[in-house]
Formats: C-alpha cells, sequence, structure tokens
C-alpha cells in the first residue's frame, strides 16, 4: 500500500456499503417537468420522478461536471439463475472471503453478516469466511493484497480503493424497503445545545468518523464548506466510527458530532437516552457504497457470485431458509439492518457524485 494512503488513511468503523440515488419522490414546486437531459438540481441528485408515463432520475455526469435528467428503463429484468453444477469451477480458491468495514464492534458484525456468510457458503459449496475490518485502511489494504474477495464499502473507499490500485469492480447495491437506494449523514448536538446549524460550528469541537468515510467525514465536510466556514473554523476530532462519534459528543469529546447508520438508545449507544440529543442538520441523498468483486478472479466464480448476489441475496430466501434467524418478512435481517430488502446492480459510473464533491472539497483523502 502506498505510503501516502497509510498517511491518509486513519482507522474507523463505518459501514457504508448503500446504494445510488433515492426512492421515487415528487420533483420540486419549482422545476418543470423532466425530460430526457434536461438539467435538474443538486438537491434533486438520485431522486426519480414520473412524468408522461416515464421515469427520470437525476444524475450527475464527472466529464461535464452537470446534473440533468435521464429517463429511466422501466422494463423490468431478471436474472437468469445459474447451475452451479454445470460452471468450470478451475481455478476457484479454497476460501471465499467477504469483507466489510464495520460501524460498530468486530462482534456485532460478525453477527449481522452471518446470514450472508451462510447463504454464499451453501451456494458456492466452498468454506466462506467474513474478514470484519476494524478500518476502512485495513480493509482497502486487505483488497489491494487480495486478502478479500467481495467488500462491501462506503462509496468514498470505493473509489480510493480503486486509486491506490485495487483489482476491484462493482456488483451490486442494497435496495431499502420503500424502493430507496440511499442514505444521508446527519449532525447532531446535545438537546440544550445552543449550535442550531452547521453556521454555528465555528470555533466549536466537532466529531467526525474518518477522511475517508463518505457520510462521516466527505459529506460533512462538503456541508462545512457549503455553510461559509472552512475546516480551519472546528477543531476536527476523528473518532474512528460512526457510534464512537455519538459517544465523543456524549462525554464531551466534541459540541456537534457527524454519524449516520445508527441509532441513539440502542445497540453500542444504548446508554444514551435519544431525548438528550437532537438533530440539526441532514444532507441530501448519498450513493450507497457497492458490493464489489475481485477482478481477478475465475470469471465462472465471479458470475456465480454476482448472481447469487441479486437473486437470493433479499428477504424472502433469507425466510425460506432461516437464515440470521429469519421467520418473516417485517423483521428479517439480510445485512446490517431489516430496511435492506435486495440487491439490485450497479455500474461505477454511479459514483461520479461522489468523485465531483471530492473535486469541489478538494479532499486529499480522495486522492491515491
Amino acid at each position: 500500500m502506498k505510503k501516502s494512503l497509510k498517511l491518509k488513511v486513519v482507522a474507523v468503523a463505518a459501514l457504508g456499503f448503500m446504494a445510488l440515488g433515492a426512492g421515487t419522490a415528487p420533483a420540486s414546486a419549482s422545476s418543470s417537468a423532466p425530460k430526457n437531459g434536461a438539467p435538474c438540481t443538486k438537491a434533486q441528485y438520485g431522486k426519480v420522478v414520473k412524468a408522461a408515463g416515464k421515469s427520470f432520475q437525476c444524475t450527475y455526469t464527472a466529464k461535464t461536471k452537470k446534473y440533468t435528467w435521464a429517463m429511466l428503463n422501466t422494463t423490468a429484468t431478471t436474472v437468469a439463475p445459474i447451475d452451479l453444477a454445470k460452471l468450470d469451477k478451475k481455478g476457484w480458491p479454497a476460501k471465499f472471503v467477504i469483507g466489510g468495514v464495520p460501524a460498530e464492534n468486530v462482534s456485532a458484525m460478525q453477527t449481522k453478516w452471518q446470514g450472508m456468510v451462510k447463504l454464499f457458503q451453501d451456494e458456492l459449496g466452498i468454506p466462506v469466511e467474513f474478514y470484519a475490518g476494524t478500518s476502512y485502511a485495513g480493509v482497502i489494504e486487505a483488497s489491494i493484497a487480495n486478502k478479500v474477495d467481495m467488500v462491501a464499502w462506503g462509496a468514498m473507499s470505493y473509489i480510493v480503493s480503486k486509486l491506490n490500485g485495487a483489482k476491484i469492480e462493482p456488483l451490486g447495491i442494497s435496495k431499502y424497503l420503500d424502493g430507496s437506494t440511499s442514505y444521508t449523514s446527519k449532525l447532531y448536538v446535545k438537546t440544550g445545545s445552543t449550535i442550531a446549524g452547521i453556521k454555528d460550528l465555528k470555533g466549536k469541537k466537532v466529531c467526525f468518523v474518518t477522511q475517508t468515510s463518505t457520510s462521516g467525514g466527505l459529506i460533512p465536510t462538503e456541508g462545512v464548506l457549503n455553510a461559509g466556514l472552512t475546516e480551519k473554523d472546528i477543531t476536527q476530532n476523528f473518532t474512528g466510527g460512526h457510534d464512537k462519534s455519538l459517544l465523543g459528543l456524549s462525554t464531551n469529546q466534541c459540541e456537534a458530532a457527524f454519524a449516520c447508520c445508527v441509532t441513539i438508545g440502542s445497540g453500542t449507544l444504548a446508554a444514551m437516552k435519544a431525548s438528550d440529543y437532537k438533530q440539526i442538520w441532514e444532507s441530501g441523498p448519498i450513493p450507497n457504497g457497492p458490493m464489489s468483486i475481485r477482478s481477478t478472479l475465475p470469471k465462472s466464480l465471479k458470475a456465480a457470485i454476482k448472481n447469487i448476489l441479486l437473486t437470493k441475496a433479499n428477504k424472502e430466501h433469507f425466510v425460506s431458509k432461516g437464515y440470521n434467524g429469519c421467520t418473516e418478512l417485517a423483521s428479517c435481517v439480510v445485512v446490517e439492518d431489516k430496511n435492506v430488502n435486495n440487491f439490485i446492480e450497479v455500474k461505477d459510473s454511479f459514483y461520479d457524485y461522489i468523485r465531483g464533491v471530492c473535486e469541489a472539497t478538494k479532499s486529499s483523502s480522495c486522492k491515491a
């Protein structure tokens, strides 16, 4: 791994393996009916709207640096099942390793991923292990060294990994029950705080996750800059995890904290009372990170992995097999939380928006 990366990538625990965009939502009152190629706004990025019986999504193009409406193909797509018994398994590894960057501690991650591990082990017929990284740096280094085969990334860590030589390609992204495929970054303060928004962070101690976390570093930095502040206007405390960021707020290590994907009053934050804290800011939709596959794996194995992810990593299949103890759809957890329903295909270009934010913030953490 390059020395520069080691200096830039700090220990974190932020799983942001989610997907692109947002669910169906109405266009803003000030916007006209969308047309293919017509401009849209950054605030509309990822949103899907319907007009004249067609669906359009606000997209970002890195080359032109513009947000435009793109007409979506509404034809249902299906993934044909693969008969694994007929696949050429020449060159397949003795075991398959799935990696993830945690939002919580390693034991919690191991528990939440046991269903996915069992799924791939049953389908592939070879041992499957889960590598619960304790930092982005560790997972990035493992990916570059070909020690992990499939990884659940945050969008930014996926981009940084590729920039630093990881031979990976995106497979799929998680889709929620409400049809959305995005998440957001949030800013929290204590209930009695006088901090009402990002602009009030000047001169304050602020908890972040890490420089290479999308929702705990990059997007919050964009929010700070958009509020007319600079990074020098605040005292940054990079805690290493989304839960640790909020814990830092509870122990007065900071006066405000950026985080996502964890709930105050539960899990590792069970000792915190939700009524003692309030959310004062939320970002726009962030494209969730992809599930990627190691490019150097045999073609037949990559095809099998993609097929399993897109056809069987879903609530219905988990309930039918009892994975993760699933007995009903509503409470079934495929991975991370019960809102994830299934996975859909994703392309590398979906992350051009994050590349654009990297360029706009001039973040050194986005570079090799």
